[in-house]
């Protein structure tokens, strides 16, 4: 029996102010931003994040979830997206850096595009051996993709 304090010294048992009750429910309750948040993890073997997080979110769109419930994408997902935005930003500046190193060496815009054409071919030689080992693009695959390029 478990009393509560209540107005002044009286003291009242729990049943009378409460229904109490074991149940079955998340083992614990986390909150971010002030709203309840359920985690669901998993790793991932023989397949890429991004087709993953694709095909889960085919799956999801056909949820109908309640009022303020949502999904969102975490991990190394939320990785590889912040990643892509930053060599987003990256890659052209350092494209655009390899042609000015190769102009300030040569003196001649023509010489330097020719030169600079090998880029593509590089990526494409890159993007044939990662087919070849069945190895889906990667950030550290696009990262290892910028050594060629110089």
């Amino acid at each position: 029996l478990m009393l509560v304090h209540v107005a002044g010294s009286v003291q009242v048992p729990l049943h009378q102010l409460a229904d109490v009750a074991v149940k079955e429910g998340p083992n614990q309750i986390q909150r971010e931003d002030a709203k309840r948040r359920i985690i669901v993890g998993f790793n991932v073997r023989g397949r890429d994040v991004q087709s993953i997080v694709n095909e889960l979110q085919q799956k999801a769109e056909k949820l109908k979830l309640p009022a303020g419930y949502y999904i969102t994408y975490g991990g190394a997902f939320e990785n590889l997206v912040e990643a892509k935005q930053r060599l987003a930003i990256v890659v052209p500046i350092a494209l655009g850096l390899i042609f000015l190193m190769l102009y300030f060496a040569f003196k001649s815009i023509k010489h330097s595009l020719i030169i600079y054409t090998a880029i593509p071919l590089s990526a494409i030689g890159g993007a044939f051996a990662l087919a070849l080992r069945g190895m889906p693009f990667s950030i550290s695959a696009g990262i290892g993709f910028i050594a060629p390029f110089g």
